[in-house]
This record gives C-alpha cells, structure tokens and sequence, in this order.
C-alpha cells in the first residue's frame, strides 16, 4: 500500500503499538475534493509552527507519505496540537486554568499584604518607628517592621511561604517589605483615613477651624489643619485633616498655606466656614496682619474665639506674678526644683521618698513651663504630698563635703520650713484645684462655647466665694496644722511690735481696734486678697471677648431654653435671633422664633427621656490624646481626681448644646425643626479651645523624633493621621485594591483576573 500513487483508507491505522492491534489516527483526514491529506489537529489547535507544517496545509506526496505521516505524528509540534486537541474534546480549558492559577497567587499576595497592611497601622497607631538601621537577612535587629513580619510568619502559613521563598532567592522583584512599599502603603492609608474625614465633613455643611504651628525637631515649621463640624448624628467632631510643613510663619504665609490646604481638598471654607479658633500668637490673631483678618476679609462670617485654654494659662501667669509673696515663693520653688534636679540629689530624694512613703508611688519634681498648662499645679502637689521627703533629702544634702550643695540645701531647707511658705503652698494649691480641672475641661474635644462659659464662670465664682475672712482662716489653721505634723520651727507668722489703728470717731466703742502690722492681717492683704483680685480681674478681662460672643447667642444656651419653656406665653425680644440669621445662611428668623417657643416646652422631656450614648461626654476629663501625652500629666492628687469626679457627674447630668443635638437626631426631628438644629449645630460647631491642634503636635514628638529627624513630609502626615484618628476604620480591601493599581507589577500579582 505504501508504494500507491493515491490515498488508501489503511493510512487512518497505524500498526505500531505494544499488542500491534492497528489503532486509528484521529488527527488524519483526507479531502477527495482537493486530493491531499490533513492534519487537522495541527490546523485547528495548534500552535504557529504546527500552522505552517505540510500536513497542516495539506500533501498529496504519494510516494513519500508513510514516511511523512510518520515523521510528522513524531513531531513536538503535532504532540503539542494533540494535547490541545485532547483538552478541547474533553471541555477542558487551558485559559481557564492558567487564569485559575493566576487568581490563587494574587489571593496568595493580598493575604500577605493584608498582614504587611496590618503591621503597618499598629506600628503607625502605636508611634512606633518601622525601619531599623541595618534591614539586612544577616542583622540581628532588622527594625521593628521586619521583625513583626518575622513574628507574625510563625503563625501565617501563606506569610511564612511568602518569606521562604524571599530568602531562598537571590533576586526578588516583588516583595512587599521595601521602603518605598512602606512608604507608598502608609500614603494609601492616610489618604483612606482623610476620605473618610472629609466626607463626614461634606455631609455636615458648617464647619470651623483649629490651626496651629509648632517647630519640629528638625526645626521645621508644622502647619497643623484641625475642622470642627456636627456630624449627622448630631455629635461634635474635631478631627486632623492636613499636617504640612509652613515655610513661612507670618499671617500671610499661614494664609496662603491655609488656601493652598482647602483647594486641594476641595473645602468650601468661603461658604461653610463660621468659627476659627487659635492661639494668642501675633501672627494667629493680628488685627491687621493675622491670619484670622485674611479670612474675616474673605468671609466676614468665621468669627474668631481665643482659645479657652491659653487664656486660662494666662490667668495661672498673671496669678503667680499677683503679688511679691507669690513671686517669691514660685521663684524659691523653681529655685528648688533646679536644685533637686541633679542626679544625686535627685537619688537622695528617691530613697527618701522610699524610706518615708514605702507604699506610694515614687514621685518626680517636674520644671515650671510657661506653655504646659498644668506644671504648676503638678510641681506644687507633689511638693505638698513629698514634704518629709523633701526636707529630709535637704538636712542629708546639707552634710555633704561640697560646699556649694551644702550650703544651698541650707538656705532651701530654711526657706522651706517658714510659715509664709507653708500658707502660700496651701494657698495656691486651693486656687489650683480650681483653675487645673478647668483647664483638664476646656481641652474636651465636644466642649461646647456656651457650656465653657459657664464652666468659666463658675470657676471664678469659686475663686471669689474664697475671698472672705472665714476662708482665709481656714487656710492658715490648715497651715498651721501642716507645720505640727511635719514639726516644722514656725508654726506662726513671725511677731512683730504691733502697731494699731486708732478708732474713728463715728466708730462704736466696743469696735476691736485693727492691728495694721500684724503679719496675719499684712498677708491677708497684700497677697491673699490681692491675688484673689488679679485672678478675678483677669478672669473677666481676658475672657470679655468670648463673653461678647456670648451676647448674641445668649438665648440659644440651654438655661435660658429651659426657663422660656416655664413661660411660653411670654414674648421673645424684638431683635433676638438676629445675628444667629446673619451669621448662618438658610434660617428664616420668624420659624426659628416659632421653634424654639415649642421646643423650649418639651426640651426637658425629650432629654430625660432619651438614653444618651457613653461617649456623648467623657466622663474623664483628660482627653486620651491630650496635648500632654506624658507620665507627668498622670500625677494628679486624690483631692483633684474627687473633685473631678463630682464635676463630671454635673455636668453630664447638665442638658447641653451637644445632648440638644443629639435630641434633634435621634428623635428624627431635624426636620421639624430645621432653623432650630442649624442654629444650635453652628453653635456647636464653634471651637472653645486649639487643644487638639496641640495633641497633635504632641503625636508629633512621639513619631519624628531625633532618630527619625530625615522623615519625609508626607510619610511623618500619613503616620500623624493614622495616630490621631485611630477611631476612623479603614478598608483594607480597598487599601490593597488602591496599592495594586498603582503599578502594572504590582497589578498583575494583586489583581484578580
């Protein structure tokens, strides 16, 4: 058959099997029509060389065809068509299977990722830094980032894979742990979290602002951009948007650095903004050249407010400089806090402490600061609660060969054991329990204006109801019973010839005669009275400016709402509301009117009948990310935490701007009463204190810090968001999504087909 000038039918078998049964070949066709075999395996499923071969586009070369169908069935591309072939007939797609496999690796890497992603916002909400100084396979220490890596593979099988094969190749395009995956994953993230931020902000309308600079430890200008808003669920918010590095610290600089920050991220501040709130920095408040007049120009509507805080740090100033007696004795003080400051004295004190107070905790005497807003009342408390302590490291200082500690310790322990300082320690530490709590208040992020008014106001009542002869007694008994119990040699002021005041004539006779030089009345007068007017003096002319705010808005505060709904008869005043309509566009005067006449009657109701949310109002008055994130803040004296404590329970139970809100929302009634909600939501959205533009300077300490001083600006923002909103949750499948696309490599590996 082989020697036939034509096709025979015996060339569909083949007869070299095992058993030599003949066996048909499937892939083998002949065409009548054209008169020449095919391959049609070749033709139809093979590859570009199969294509071309003769038997895929067909021979008729009779004379050599059992040689041709032979060499070509051998053939690796005729095989490769076979199998193709084979796969088809079977319904078994190669496509789908490479795609099959392909969707297994990129499920493989987003796990790793997702894990990788994981660490990065621990170490980021921790302050903790990721990269180490020798990131070497050999290094001991890699750096907190890879260690964790490392750490966590133990209990991740893909992870472990994943760095199996990293160390078992020499070179690997793709492995997750670079720094520029750092660094292009934290931008991701920071990004996902100011989305977030900003659209809670879109969704709110009104909103304020809180800026602030502060010079890092690379002595760089930081610009910090905190907004103020209510957000739909009637809670007041204050949240990071930008931290961005300011060339130029002028009121015209900060300006600038303020538009260039709302343009990119698209802020109607022109439209939206109605509060502004910041420091007493020149370049802040500037009548004619800050950075509230550049805006007022733009938008007369954002009123300005001195921050609360600062203005209260400013009273505590012009407290300690009221008087000579208070002078001197903040100026002996720091003296001996410098002095104690060094590292032996400062071990003589320890071991004291230990010796004296075997149960308490060891305590530290911290410097004054000028900025720190509760340094004095920290330093003063602890040297009342340490005084044994400190007298006794002072007598053992006092024995030392060095003449200079020993004649020092001296004159301190001398100066210590006088009365006047005793009285004058009692004296401060009263009128600190009062202004430090303040303080702790005003730095409250949902602190409202008109509740820190009043929250003001009551401090310097408490501060006045002191100023009396009963109170003043009471403070020297006090002292008096201090010294017995520390048995100090003065337990009295010191006497002097007494010299009295003649009795006037319309005076009556059984009148006690006035002794002007007794060292009882002296003190009482020219510092215990006089420092209890500077402070109320400074008080009422520091806070004018808040108190004229207040004016305007004064029938919105929740004591005049609930004393109209008494007497809802009664007419309002002609000209009331006024301002809150020129100040928010979309009210209407005469419904807010109506308004608030029906709310007034059914405020108290709807408060005790509604169940407020925990976080509503903190009941710790230390904010968890307070501007003074650090062990000394937590010192605080018993005394101080009970009287906290109390304030707490007040002024939770007290209906408040935010608890209004939170009426209006959660009984779906911001529709009904929609002038109502807007006014009292600008209200609320009205800043009372820059504290958290301080804490975040304060996150900003704890992430750059002198070994981390190189740290790129947007890296240092992204860290800075991730710490300051650790609330904010964040979508680590669109993370991974947003950091696969960023890339045609990292596309292919993290990208599902």
């Amino acid at each position: 058959m082989g020697r036939s000038r034509s096709f025979h039918e015996s060339y569909y078998y083949t007869k070299e099997t095992v058993n030599q049964l003949p066996t048909k070949r499937l892939w083998l066709s002949y065409s009548p029509s054209s008169d020449r075999i095919y391959c049609y395996s070749c033709k139809l499923f093979g590859f570009t060389k199969a294509k071309k071969s003769v038997m895929a586009n067909g021979s008729n070369d009779w004379t050599n065809l059992n040689r041709n169908i032979k060499n070509h069935e051998c053939s690796t591309e005729h095989l490769e068509s076979e199998v193709s072939r084979g796969l088809y007939q079977k319904n078994y797609r190669v496509d789908l299977h490479i795609m099959e496999n392909a969707n297994r690796n990129v499920a493989e890497n987003r796990e790793v990722l997702r894990v990788i992603i994981e660490i990065i916002i621990f170490t980021a909400r921790q302050n903790i830094a990721l990269r180490g100084h020798d990131e070497k396979l050999t290094s001991n220490n890699r750096g907190n980032f890879l260690e964790l890596v490392e750490l966590l593979s133990h209990h991740n099988a893909v992870l472990k894979i994943h760095l199996d094969k990293l160390k078992n190749k020499k070179i690997n395009r793709l492995t997750f742990l670079s720094q520029i995956s750092q660094n292009k994953i934290l931008k991701i993230l920071g990004e996902l979290v100011r989305c977030s931020i900003l659209t809670r902000i879109k969704k709110a309308g009104l909103l304020s602002v809180i800026i602030d600079t502060t010079t890092d430890v690379a002595n760089i200008e930081q610009f910090s951009f905190i907004i103020r808003f209510v957000n739909i669920h009637g809670a007041i918010e204050e949240r990071l948007v930008a931290l961005e590095a300011a060339a130029d610290g002028t009121g015209k600089g900060l300006y600038e650095k303020f538009c260039e920050i709302t343009e990119k991220h698209n802020i109607d501040w022109k439209k939206n903004l109605c509060a502004q709130a910041y420091d007493g920095a020149a370049a802040m408040q500037g009548t004619y050249s800050g950075l509230r007049t550049f805006i007022q120009r733009e938008n007369s509507k954002a009123i300005y407010v001195w921050c609360f805080a600062h203005l209260l740090n400013l009273v505590v100033v012009d407290t300690c400089d009221s008087c000579s007696d208070t002078k001197h004795f903040f100026g002996h003080l720091q003296s001996v806090i410098e002095f104690m400051r060094a590292r032996k004295r400062t071990a003589v004190f320890i071991e004291c402490q230990r010796d004296l107070y075997p149960e308490e905790r060891i305590c530290r005497m911290k410097s004054f600061s000028n900025t720190r807003w509760t340094s004095h009342d920290r330093v003063i408390n602890v040297v009342y609660k340490r005084f044994k302590a400190l007298l006794k490291s002072l007598i053992i200082l006092e024995s030392f060969n060095d003449r200079v500690t020993s004649s020092n310790a001296s004159i301190f322990k001398n100066i210590c054991s006088t009365f006047s300082f005793v009285v004058t320690l009692i004296f401060m530490k009263k009128v600190f329990s009062v202004t430090t709590p303040l303080s702790n208040y005003l730095q409250s992020k949902s602190l409202d204006f008109i509740e820190a008014l009043r929250l003001v106001n009551n401090a310097k009542e408490n501060l006045l109801l002191m100023r009396s002869d009963i109170k003043y007694e009471q403070i020297i008994n006090e002292a008096k019973q201090f010294c017995e119990e520390h048995d100090l040699p003065e337990k009295d002021f010191k006497t002097i010839r007494s010299k009295k005041r003649k009795r006037q004539i319309d005076e009556d006779e059984n009148t006690n005669e006035v002794n002007l030089n007794s060292p009882f009345e002296k003190y009482k007068i020219n510092t215990y009275f006089m420092a209890l007017d500077k402070i109320t003096t400074s008080f009422i002319s520091r806070f004018s400016g808040a108190q004229n705010i207040l004016k305007d808005l004064a029938l919105l505060s929740p004591e005049r709402l609930i004393e109209f709904g008494k007497d809802p008869e009664q007419e309002l005043p002609n000209n009331c509301f006024n301002y809150v309509a020129e100040w928010i566009d979309g009210i209407s005067l005469e419904n807010l009117k109506n308004e608030y006449k029906v709310f007034s009657t059914s405020v108290v109701s709807l408060h005790d009948g509604n169940k407020f949310p925990a976080n509503l109002h903190n009941t710790s008055i230390i904010d968890e990310t307070t501007s003074e994130l650090n062990q000394e803040t937590l010192q605080t004296s018993e005394s101080e935490i009970d009287h906290e404590e109390s304030e707490a329970i007040c002024y939770n139970n007290t209906i408040t701007v935010s608890s209004i809100l939170h009426v209006l929302t959660s009984f779906d009634l911001v529709s009904a009463f929609p002038n109502l909600y807007l006014a009292y939501k600008a209200l609320g959205t009205v800043p009372t204190s820059s504290a958290s533009a301080e804490r975040s300077f304060s996150k900003v300490k704890l992430v750059k810090t002198r070994l981390r001083s190189t740290m790129g600006e947007e890296r240092l923002e992204s860290l800075i968001l991730l710490s300051c909103e650790k609330d904010i949750d964040i979508n680590i499948e669109e993370a991974i999504n947003r950091f696969g696309c960023s890339s045609d490599l990292l596309k292919s590996h993290l990208m599902f087909k």
